[in-house]
């Protein structure tokens, strides 16, 4: 049976919404909700706390639960009912059973010192493993936190790698990827099947400069020119204990800079191209706001962009999921900040539906639909047909790092900036349970929080076996998630305004004055993004 799974209220987000994803549905005029009150953990007698912001996992096929990891109670308007305040950064891990209907909860602050929100975050199933990437503390994480203005916060350093199977944490430090820059509300696509366990590839967001910051700084979208390549098979070797990193630049049509979109990843059967599909977000012009409806396609291994669509009906904030081969469901959103002002997400039910293949929006979710199929937008650009045969098996430039181009099997041709290999010895794999082949359910993230006219978190959960879910947390003194006593910049201003549908994330501005704006074609921005020198295999000199 499949269903999806996220948190919905119009007045608290204090339970969760199930919709059973096994049966066909229109959104318009039959999808059928069922509330999932949820209970206190029968263990300790713990509410499960109302988040927003953070990252739900699946957990493997063989584990009943899904787990929340992250995230922070939204300030949005706390004198809702059922408004809860932080809760002490202990107990970060909580899971979730729904054949039991039971919460549980784990202690990871060892290893974890905070519960970080707003960062990006993907599951390598088959491995039992989770990762949350850099990210920021608010006034709404925890008990330590609360003194904090609604402007203030703390960025993060570093990624969080959860195992389900355990139930532990650890984190590996991203100086190699961000510097003194640490990310928020980017994303990340797990990729498996590349190299020995898979990849992950971190897109967008926004940099923030160190140092603990008040009364809204704004910091550099990250441009989509250039991504971060993570191997997942390097956790497993004793000689890079923060893994290792590439930087990849991309081609095609470069995308504009944004943050708060989603990722989703659907392939061919014969594997010739992974492409990861990018919708929506929320960019600027350096003086404005720009709310996007778009989809792009990032394919691999050539790293190259296409746009396949561009529409009127902007959202942002919002999370989408992969159900079966070629559908893709979004959950939530909003259209702009100004919610007072301006009308909510047109799909008024909280989801949306987009056949992948024909690139064609709609209301009517179709269980059986067929495989998918590579569509001739994107095909005409990476070459191939419907079926895959993708003639396009590497970048237009090359690889930029030797490492990177093996894991594709690749010969590769040095660039001209000098670098000399790592130590790639073997090592014994990282505290994980059995390692197997899994087709990729449809898993998103964000619980719920306190909401307005809509819900102010939203995070939905698809899954076709078992329902399974994630939360994590941390304490004070603030610590990097590499361990590193770094302070950090705030992300964006925190609006007050009453939401609309299930928004993923809490708007807030980009730029000085933001305003509706809408247009087919952005001005490609490219802020400063400071990189460290690396290596042929990612790992700084």
């Amino acid at each position: 049976m499949s269903t999806i799974v996220g948190y919905t209220d119009e007045v608290a987000d204090d339970y969760l919404i199930k919709i059973d994803m096994a049966k066909s549905w229109n959104w318009k005029t039959n999808v059928s909700e069922t509330a999932l009150i949820k209970k206190e953990n029968p263990s300790t007698g713990t509410l499960p706390p109302v988040m927003s912001r953070g990252a739900l996992f699946y957990g493997s096929d063989s584990d009943a639960n899904i787990y929340l990891y992250g995230g922070a109670v939204s300030y949005v308007n706390s004198s809702f009912p059922g408004f809860h305040s932080p809760q002490p950064a202990q107990y970060a891990l909580w899971s979730y059973d729904p054949s039991q209907d039971q919460w549980g909860q784990y202690d990871t602050s060892l290893s974890v010192a905070n519960r970080p929100s707003s960062g990006s975050f993907a599951e390598a199933r088959d491995q039992q493993l989770g990762f949350f990437f850099n990210g920021m503390l608010e006034k709404g994480s925890q008990v330590s936190t609360e003194s904090f203005g609604y402007n203030d916060n703390v960025f993060l350093n570093g990624m969080v790698v959860v195992n389900t199977g355990d139930h532990t944490a650890r984190n590996l430090s991203t100086t190699a990827v961000v510097g003194d820059q640490p990310r928020a509300r980017g994303r990340m696509q797990y990729v498996e099947d590349v190299g020995g366990r898979g990849i992950l590839v971190q897109i967008g967001g926004k940099q923030f400069r160190e140092g603990m910051q008040s009364g809204g700084e704004v910091g550099d979208l990250v441009p989509l020119d250039t991504v971060d390549v993570f191997d997942v098979s390097s956790l497993y070797n004793s000689s890079t204990p923060n893994g290792t990193w590439y930087k990849q630049k991309t081609y095609g049509d470069i995308p504009p800079a944004r943050i708060d979109f989603c990722l989703v990843l659907a392939s061919p059967t014969d594997q010739s191209s992974r492409n990861i599909y990018m919708y929506g977000g929320r960019s600027s012009n350096g003086t404005d706001d720009l709310y996007l409806d778009d989809v792009w396609v990032l394919s691999i291994p050539s790293f190259t962009w296409t746009i396949l669509y561009n529409g009127t009906a902007p959202r942002f904030g919002h999370t989408c999921h992969r159900v079966g081969e070629r559908t893709m469901i979004t959950v939530g959103g909003a259209s702009n900040i100004n919610y007072t002002e301006l009308p909510c997400d047109w799909e008024y039910e909280g989801v949306g539906v987009l056949d992948m293949s024909e690139v064609i929006w709609g209301s009517y979710f179709n269980a059986s639909a067929s495989d998918y199929k590579v569509p001739t937008l994107l095909s005409r650009t990476i070459g191939g047909d419907e079926g895959g045969n993708a003639s396009l098996q590497q970048p237009q430039g090359g690889f930029d790092q030797e490492g990177l181009a093996r894991m594709f099997n690749v010969p590769w041709i040095p660039k001209p900036s000098p670098g000399s290999p790592s130590n790639t010895s073997s090592a014994s794999p990282p505290s994980v349970g059995a390692h197997r082949a899994a087709t990729v359910p449809i898993i998103g993230g964000i619980t719920g929080g306190v909401a307005s006219l809509g819900l102010i978190s939203s995070v939905m959960i698809f899954y076709r076996r078992r329902l399974k879910r994630l939360f994590i947390d941390g304490s004070w003194p603030f610590e990097e998630l590499d361990g590193q006593m770094k302070a950090q910049a705030e992300l964006e201003t925190v609006t007050k305004t009453p939401r609309c549908e299930l928004p993923a994330y809490e708007p807030a501005e980009l730029s000085g004055s933001a305003r509706a704006t809408m247009e087919p074609v952005l001005p490609r921005t490219i802020p400063p993004l400071w990189a460290p020198p690396v290596t042929d295999e990612g790992v700084p000199f």
